[in-house]
C-alpha cells in the first residue's frame, strides 16, 4: 500500500526538534522523504504543493507506537471488577475477559470485517499523531514479511521503513509461557528458534518482545509477581540471550518487563551490557495489575525507554494519550523526568529501539511523517502544547508527506479524495476528514454502522469504542478513575522509593566512618537568597555529578532556615563514600580538585579567617565511647548500611535557656549513650556532632522512622529544635551536560538525594 504523497511538497511552519525546541522552517518533501529543512524557501517544481501552516500550529514528527494490538481498537476499554491481576494468565483465564473482550472480538473478526477493522484501528492511532505501529498481525504466530497495515508504517515491512528487505524487525509475544497443565514456565520453541536463526544469519534489524508482563511490586504491599520475576530471570539465563555481543548486534526491546527489578545491579547490568531497551505501557500496567515498572530508575541508569499504548481494552487510545498519562503519573510520584524525555519516548527513543535514525525527527533524509497540532493557548513552548491539547486540536497527520487525517480545510489544499467521519463520533470530528490511500475500499460511515450493529446484537450488547478520546465518554471516565487511583497510589510509590525495594536489592552498604560530616557557613558577602540560588543551581547538583563517578554513595544536604542563629551552620551534609581510601583518591583527579575549589564560591573557608568568625568544617566521625570532644563527629553503631535507602531523620537544636554550657555536651552524651546501648528496633545508623551551642543528630532506619524514642526525647529536652524532620528523597540529574535547573533552595530543605552509584551500575 502506498504510504507517501505522489507530488513534491513544501510545508512551512514551526518545526519541533527532538529536544522540544522549535524554529520557523521550510520542509521540502520528495518521494515520501524529507529532502531539506531550511530557513529560506527552496525552489519548487511546477507540480509541487506548497502549504503554509498558521501561527497557532506546531509541526511535530510523527509518533512511533512500538507496543500495540490495533485490531482490538473497535472494542471499548474494559472495566474488570476482578482487577488488579497478578499475571497476564490471570486475566486471560478470567471468565469475564472471555465474555467481555475475547467473545466480542471474535464476533467482529469475521474476514468480511478485516479491512474495516484494520482501517479503524489504525485511524484511531493516526488521530493521535501515530505514524509507525508495531506490526498489525497476530503476534502469537510466526508471520511472514510484508505490510499488514494500511495507513501507518508497519514495523514488519522493510519497505515501509525504507529498507532493502534483507533485514527484518521481529515482533513476538512469548519467548516463554506457562504450561497449562503444570503451570511451569516453558520455552516457546518457534520464537526462540526464529530469534536465534536471525542472530546467526544477521537478518535481524531489531526485536520487539513481550517479556515478564505482570505485577511489578513498585509501590505495592503485594510485592512483585514471582512468575514475572522468574520469567525475566529465565530470559537472562537462557542461551539465546547469554552472549551479550550477539544480542547487542541488533537492537533488542523488552515490552512490559514488569519482572525487572530496577534496583538489582544484576538486572541492570544485564540490560546495559546488551543495550536492551524497554517499551513502557503504564496505563495497561496500572489497569490490569495495579502498579507499573520503576521506569525512572531504569532511565537514570542509562536504559533507553519508549512508550506503547497496548490495546483498547486496557490501554490508551493512542501513544500520544499514553505520553500525556505518563506525564501525569511521573508528576504524581514526584519524578524529575522531563517533558523532553517523555517526548523522546515516542520519537527518537522509540526509533532507537528499531535501530533507525530516519524516524521520530524532522531532518534531511528522514521520513516525511508529521503530526500538526493547533494550540488553543498562548504558549511559545511546543511541549506544553503537546501535553496540554487533545485530539480535537489535531490539525493534520501526514505519513510520507501524504495527509491521512485532519481538518477538512487543511486537507483540501492537497486535492485528494476525502471522507467525513460519522456524526456519532462526536462534535470533535465535525470538521475532520480522512483520506484513505488508493485501493482501500472502505466507506467509513457505512461500514462503522455495520460493526455497531454486530456489537449491539451481542448478549450483553457492546458499545463500540469511539475514534477520539475527546468523544469517548466511557474511556474518559475509566482514565479519570485511574488518575484518581494513581493520586492515592502515588503516596505508596513515594514511600517505596524512600525505603528502597522490599527485597533490599540495590543497597550500597558502607562503613559508618566513611562519611564526611560537613558543617558549612555562608561566604561573607553572599545574601541568603544568593546562597540558596548558588547551592541549588550549581553546588548541590555538581556534588552528585562530579563525586558519584568517584565513589560517592549517599549525599544528604540540609540548608538551615535563613532566620536561624548565626552560630549554627548555614548548610550541613553527610557525604558518604565507598571508603576513606576512595575519598582520598578523589583529590588525585581533576574533577575532585575542581569540586573542592567550588566550596570557596559559597562557603567560608575552614582556615585563614579572623578569629571569632565562623569557619566551615568537614571531618570523619569516630565511634562514640562514653565521652565527646566538641565539634568532633561521632557514629553510634559499627553497622555498615546504605544511607541513601531507608529513612533518615535529622534533629538539629540549639542549647536551651537554663541548660549550662558545661552541661550541654555531657547531657547530650548521656542521651546518645542511651541510644547506642538500647537502640530502637530497625535503627542501624546514627551520627552526631555536639558543641557548646548546638547539636546535630542524624539517625537511619530500615525501613521506616519511628516517631520518637527515649534517647531522642532526651536530646529535645536540652536543645531547642531548628530542624526536626525526615529527609525528603529527591531525584537529581546525574548528567552534567543535560539541561537541569537543580533543586529550588529557599532555606529549610532537608534532602536525601537519589542517584545510581558506581558500585551498583559500573560506568
Amino acid at each position: 500500500m502506498t504510504k507517501q504523497f505522489e507530488r513534491p511538497l513544501l510545508l512551512r511552519g514551526k518545526v519541533v526538534s527532538p529536544d522540544g525546541d522549535a524554529r520557523d522552517r521550510y520542509i521540502l518533501v520528495r518521494d515520501g522523504l524529507i529532502e531539506s529543512v531550511t530557513r529560506v524557501k527552496p525552489p519548487l517544481s511546477e507540480d509541487a504543493v506548497f502549504v503554509k501552516t498558521d501561527n497557532e500550529d506546531w509541526i511535530f514528527p510523527g509518533l512511533l507506537d512500538l507496543h500495540t494490538h490495533s485490531d482490538y481498537n473497535l472494542l471499548p476499554i474494559w472495566d474488570s471488577i476482578n482487577a488488579p491481576y497478578n499475571t497476564r494468565y490471570d486475566w486471560r483465564d478470567d471468565p469475564l475477559y472471555k465474555s467481555e473482550v475475547r467473545g466480542p472480538f471474535g464476533e467482529i473478526s469475521d474476514p468480511a470485517n478485516k479491512l474495516l477493522r484494520a482501517v479503524f484501528g489504525e485511524l484511531q492511532a493516526v488521530a493521535g499523531g501515530t505514524a509507525v505501529l508495531q506490526e498489525g498481525t497476530d503476534l502469537e504466530r510466526d508471520s511472514t514479511k510484508g505490510s499488514h497495515t494500511l495507513l501507518c508504517r508497519d514495523t514488519a515491512d522493510p519497505a515501509d521503513l525504507y529498507l532493502d528487505g534483507s533485514k527484518e524487525i521481529f515482533s513476538v509475544v512469548d519467548f516463554f509461557k506457562r504450561d497449562r497443565d503444570t503451570h511451569k514456565l516453558v520455552p516457546v520453541d518457534w520464537s526462540l528458534k526464529k530469534y536465534r536463526e536471525g542472530q546467526e544469519k544477521g537478518t535481524l534489524l531489531a526485536t520487539l518482545a513481550h517479556v515478564a508482563e505482570g505485577r511489578s511490586g513498585v509501590g505495592s504491599d503485594r510485592g512483585v509477581d514471582p512468575f514475572s520475576r522468574q520469567e525475566f530471570e529465565t530470559f537472562m539465563s537462557h542461551p539465546a540471550f547469554k552472549d551479550a555481543q550477539a544480542v547487542k548486534a541488533s537492537p533488542f526491546t523488552i515490552i512490559h518487563g514488569c519482572g525487572i527489578d530496577a534496583r538489582n545491579p544484576k538486572h541492570i547490568e544485564f540490560l546495559r551490557e546488551r543495550n536492551i531497551s524497554i517499551v513502557w505501557s503504564p496505563v495497561s500496567n496500572l489497569l490490569l495489575y495495579g502498579d507499573t515498572l520503576d521506569v525512572e530508575t531504569l532511565i537514570e541508569n542509562g536504559i533507553n525507554v519508549a512508550l506503547g499504548s497496548d490495546w483498547s481494552p486496557s490501554g490508551s487510545k493512542h501513544v500520544w494519550d499514553e505520553a500525556k498519562f505518563a506525564r501525569f503519573y511521573l508528576d504524581a510520584i514526584g519524578s524529575s523526568i522531563s517533558d523532553e524525555q517523555i517526548f523522546r519516548m515516542v520519537t527518537t527513543h522509540a526509533a532507537s529501539c528499531l535501530g533507525l535514525s530516519n524516524m521520530g525527527r524532522i531532518a534531511s533524509g528522514a521520513v516525511a511523517d508529521f503530526f500538526i497540532l493547533r494550540s488553543p493557548m498562548e504558549s511559545d513552548n511546543p511541549l506544553e502544547v503537546f501535553f496540554s491539547t487533545t485530539d480535537e486540536h489535531v490539525r493534520a497527520v501526514m505519513i510520507g508527506g501524504r495527509p491521512i487525517y485532519g481538518d477538512r480545510k487543511f486537507l483540501e489544499e492537497f486535492k485528494i479524495p476525502l471522507q467525513s467521519l460519522p456524526p456519532r463520533e462526536g462534535s470533535a470530528v465535525k470538521n475532520k476528514a480522512v483520506s484513505l490511500p488508493k485501493g482501500i475500499d472502505v466507506n467509513i460511515a457505512d461500514d462503522i454502522s455495520k460493526i455497531e450493529d454486530i456489537l449491539k446484537q451481542l448478549d450483553p450488547p457492546v458499545k463500540r469504542s469511539n475514534l477520539l478520546a475527546s468523544s469517548d465518554k466511557p474511556y474518559q471516565r475509566r482514565i479519570q478513575f485511574l488518575k484518581s487511583s494513581v493520586a492515592r497510589f502515588s503516596w505508596s510509590v513515594r514511600q517505596w522509593r524512600k525505603r528502597g525495594s522490599a527485597e533490599g536489592a540495590g543497597l550500597v552498604q558502607v562503613p559508618p566512618d566513611s562519611v564526611r560530616v560537613w558543617r558549612g557557613f555562608r561566604k561573607a558577602g553572599l545574601t541568603p537568597d544568593e546562597f540558596g540560588k548558588q547551592l541549588g543551581s550549581v553546588f548541590i547538583p555538581s556534588a552528585v555529578q562530579t563525586q558519584v563517578p568517584l565513589g560517592m554513595t549517599a549525599y544528604l544536604p540540609t540548608v538551615l532556615p535563613y532566620e536561624k542563629s548565626s552560630t549554627v551552620p548555614d548548610e550541613i551534609a553527610l557525604v558518604f563514600f565507598e571508603s576513606k581510601e576512595v575519598y582520598g583518591k578523589t583529590f588525585k583527579t581533576t574533577t575532585g580538585r575542581a569540586y573542592g575549589l567550588l566550596h570557596g564560591t559559597v562557603f567560608a573557608p575552614a582556615q585563614g579567617i579572623p578569629s571569632g568568625e565562623p569557619k566551615s568544617a568537614s571531618d570523619w566521625p569516630k565511634l562514640l565511647a562514653g565521652s565527646a570532644e566538641p565539634n568532633q563527629p561521632y557514629h553510634l553503631f559499627e553497622t555498615e548500611t546504605d544511607w541513601q535507602k531507608g529513612t533518615v531523620r535529622l534533629f538539629l537544636g540549639t542549647r536551651k535557656e537554663g541548660v549550662e554550657t558545661a552541661d550541654f555536651v555531657n547531657k547530650a552524651v548521656v542521651a546518645l549513650v542511651k541510644i547506642q546501648t538500647s537502640p530502637p528496633k530497625e535503627m542501624d545508623g546514627a551520627i552526631v556532632v555536639v558543641n557548646e551551642n548546638y547539636l546535630i543528630y542524624w539517625e537511619h532506619w530500615i525501613p521506616e522512622a519511628s516517631r520518637t524514642h527515649p534517647g531522642l526525647e532526651d536530646l529535645r529536652q536540652i536543645a531547642e529544635p531548628v530542624v526536626d524532620q525526615v529527609a525528603e528523597p529527591m531525584r537529581v540529574v546525574v548528567d552534567g551536560f543535560a539541561e537541569y535547573s537543580g533543586p529550588t533552595i529557599k532555606g529549610g530543605e532537608c534532602l536525601n538525594l537519589q542517584f545510581a552509584r558506581r558500585r551498583e551500575y559500573p560506568w
